[in-house]
C-alpha cells in the first residue's frame, strides 16, 4: 500500500493530507494545517513564503512520522509567482494579486495593444491581476527586481523547486498566466514577443503527473517522489469530481468562487470574450471553461472584521444566524472592486448600500444573509451566461470547495439557480492532487478509474430547488 502527502495551499490556509487506497477506496488523514495570510514588504501585498516553506517543511516531517511516503504533491492558487536570480535564490517576497500595483492596468495597455486580441491568443479572461500584466507592473515600477530575474516560477513550482532543486512550470498553473497559447498549451510566443518578455525567463512547461524529481537530504533522508500535479488548485479540484454526464457544470467555492464546465477544447468567441469567460488547461488535456468570481472572500473579510469587535463567528454560528434571519435582504455584485481589498467589510457593506440610498444594520445576520444571497445571485447571473455561450442547459451543479460544506448555502444556491445541487467533496482540490500522484505512481489505470475510488469513497448530499414561497431578497 502506498501512502502519499497532497498539500493543497490557499490564500487564507493550508493543509497536508495523507491519501492511501485501501479496499477500493480512498482513505485520508489530515495531519498538517497551518494559516497563509497577505503582509507588507516595502509598501506591497506579499505572500509569506518563508513561511509556507517552513511549514511545508514540517508537514512532511510529521508525515513521515506516521507514514512512509511514496510522493509528495502541491497545488496552490494561480496567477502569482516567484523571481529566482542566476544563483537560484529568491529575490523578493512574492506579491499578492490582492495589492494595487495592476490597478487599471488594463486601460493603460489598451492604449498600446488590442485587449480583445489579447483574448484570442491565450483564451484567460481579462483580470488586472493576471501574471502578465503583474509581470508588467513589476517592470515598470520596480525594474532592478525584474531585471535581476533569471528564471519565474508560479508559487507551486517555487515550493517544488524548494523541495528538489528542479525548475519547471505545471502546465495547469501556467494556464492562469495569460502567456500560454489555449490550442498548443505551451508558451505563446506572439504574446511573450508584444510584450517584450524574455523566453529565457520562462522554464519548460510539464504535464500533470510529471515525476518532477526527488527531495533532497536536506529535507528528508529517505527520497521522496516529487509529482507535478494538476497545481493549479481549480484544475485539482475538477479532477475529483467523478461527474459521468457530457455535461458538467462545476462551482469551486473558496475565497474564490469559479463557475465552469470541462471542454475537449478552448471556446474563443465573442461571446466568451462579452463575458469575460477563461480557458485553462485541466487534467488530461482537457479545457477548464470557467469564469472566476469572488467567493468566500468577502465573508471570510467580514468575519474578520467582526472579530476585531470582539465577535469570534464560527462557520456553524453564521449559518445558524442566518437560518433563523427572516428578514428580507439587499443584494450586491459580489464581483465591485470596493470588496476586493482587505479592510473593514463592515463599513465597505454599509457604504455601498448607503451610496444607493438603502440603510443597512449593522447586524451580523443581516450581513452574512446579504452576502450568501449576493454570492448565489452572482451564481446564478454567470450560469446563464455559461448556458449561453454553450448551448447547454445545466441539470445539476457540483458544489465543491469548503462553501459547500454550509447546507444553508447549497440549499440556497439551488433555490436561486433552480437547479439541483450535489455536494460532498469538501476536499475536492486535495483529493485531485492525490489522484494525480497515485496514477503518476501507477497506483490507478487512468482517471476513469481514479474517478472511480472517489464515488466508492465519498457520500454525495443533493439539494433539490424547492417552489418559490417567499421573495428573500429586495431590489
Amino acid at each position: 500500500m502506498k501512502t502519499i502527502l497532497a498539500i493543497d495551499l490557499g490564500a487564507t490556509s493550508g493543509r497536508g493530507i495523507l491519501y492511501s487506497i485501501e479496499k477500493g477506496k480512498l482513505i485520508s488523514k489530515e495531519v498538517s494545517r497551518f494559516k497563509n495570510s497577505i503582509h507588507k514588504v516595502k509598501g506591497r501585498l506579499c505572500w509569506n513564503i518563508d513561511n509556507l516553506e517552513k511549514n511545508i517543511k514540517k508537514c512532511i516531517k510529521v508525515s513521515q512520522q506516521q507514514s512512509k511516503l511514496s510522493s509528495i504533491g502541491i497545488d496552490t492558487w494561480g496567477v502569482d509567482f516567484v523571481f529566482l536570480d542566476t544563483n537560484g535564490e529568491i529575490i523578493t517576497q512574492p506579491v499578492s494579486y490582492r495589492d494595487s500595483r495592476t490597478e487599471s492596468i488594463l486601460d493603460e495597455i489598451a492604449r498600446y495593444s488590442s485587449l480583445n486580441d489579447l483574448y484570442f491568443k491565450t483564451g484567460n479572461q481579462l483580470m488586472e491581476i493576471n501574471t502578465l500584466f503583474q509581470l508588467i507592473a513589476c517592470k515598470s515600477q520596480t525594474p532592478e527586481e525584474y531585471f535581476k530575474a533569471n528564471k519565474l516560477l508560479m508559487i507551486s513550482d517555487y515550493l517544488n523547486y524548494s523541495l528538489t532543486g528542479e525548475v519547471a512550470i505545471e502546465r495547469s498553473i501556467a494556464s492562469t498566466m495569460q502567456m500560454v497559447n489555449p490550442l498548443t498549451k505551451d508558451w505563446n510566443q506572439e504574446v511573450l514577443k508584444t510584450f517584450e518578455i524574455s523566453e529565457l525567463l520562462l522554464p519548460k512547461l510539464v504535464s500533470e503527473g510529471n515525476i518532477l524529481g526527488k527531495t533532497s537530504k536536506e529535507i528528508s533522508k529517505n527520497e521522496i517522489v516529487v509529482v507535478n500535479v494538476c497545481q493549479h488548485d481549480t484544475a485539482s479540484a475538477v479532477a475529483a469530481i467523478p461527474h459521468e454526464e457530457e455535461n458538467l457544470l462545476y462551482i469551486s467555492c473558496g475565497t474564490w468562487s469559479l463557475i465552469g464546465t470541462e471542454l475537449k477544447s478552448p471556446i474563443l468567441t465573442d461571446s466568451a470574450l462579452k463575458y469575460n469567460f477563461t480557458n485553462e488547461a485541466g487534467y488530461d488535456g482537457t479545457t477548464r471553461f470557467l469564469k472566476n468570481c469572488t467567493g468566500l472572500w468577502i465573508l471570510e473579510e467580514l468575519k474578520k472584521s467582526f472579530f476585531k469587535l470582539g465577535n469570534d463567528f464560527s462557520y456553524d454560528e453564521i449559518t445558524e444566524m442566518v437560518s433563523n434571519t427572516r428578514s428580507c435582504v439587499p443584494t450586491f455584485d459580489t464581483d465591485a472592486s470596493t470588496f476586493s481589498s482587505p479592510g473593514n467589510m463592515i463599513e465597505k457593506i454599509v457604504d455601498y448600500f448607503a451610496d444607493e440610498d438603502i440603510t443597512i444594520s449593522p447586524d451580523p445576520a443581516i450581513l452574512f444573509k446579504i452576502v450568501y444571497q449576493s454570492l448565489a445571485e452572482k451564481y446564478q447571473e454567470v450560469i446563464l451566461q455559461l448556458e449561453k455561450i454553450t448551448g447547454n442547459v445545466y441539470k445539476r451543479i457540483d458544489l465543491i470547495g469548503g462553501g459547500s460544506k454550509s447546507n444553508y448555502f447549497s440549499q440556497l444556491v439551488a433555490d436561486v439557480t433552480g437547479k439541483t445541487v450535489v455536494t460532498g467533496l469538501y476536499e475536492a482540490t486535495s483529493i485531485g492532487n492525490a489522484l494525480v500522484q497515485f496514477k503518476a505512481l501507477g497506483c490507478v489505470k487512468d482517471m476513469k478509474e481514479a474517478k472511480k475510488l472517489v464515488k466508492e469513497s465519498i457520500t454525495f448530499n443533493y439539494f433539490y430547488p424547492k417552489e418559490e414561497e417567499e421573495n428573500d431578497t429586495i431590489s
